[in-house]
């Protein structure tokens, strides 16, 4: 089920870079950082792949917990995260809830509004 819990990640993300274009903001009410941004096709892949990467354990995690509620699967799996490169610990649940308050923050004020203006507003 790994594998099905990937792909279903992915399909959020990529789904969350669709919608985003049906955001409450329009290609002249984006932030001024935005400008700073081109409309070439690096500058749509970096920030998409960007996007992904932050929303990947949020999404996973969240996949995860769906099809143990739905009884899909007999407990809950979700992605391991350490304290650091050489750390064997396991961050705490409590620290994992920050990390994901902090990666949709970032997802949702910084990178959307970058992936907006370089993919719909060119």
């Amino acid at each position: 089920m790994k594998t099905g819990k990937h792909l279903a990640m992915l399909a959020v993300c990529l789904v969350v870079l669709w919608a985003s274009r049906f955001g409450p903001y329009t290609c002249g009410s984006l932030p001024a950082f935005t400008g700073e941004t081109g409309t070439s096709w690096l500058a749509i892949a970096a920030n998409g792949l960007f996007l992904v990467l932050l929303l990947y354990l949020p999404a996973y995690d969240f996949i995860s917990l769906l099809t143990y509620k739905l009884g899909w699967e007999p407990r809950f799996d979700p992605l391991v995260v350490y304290e650091g490169e050489f750390s064997t610990n396991p961050v705490s649940t409590k620290t994992r809830r920050i990390l994901y308050a902090v990666d949709i923050a970032v997802v949702g004020f910084f990178l959307l509004p970058l992936w907006t203006k370089a993919a719909y507003c060119g």
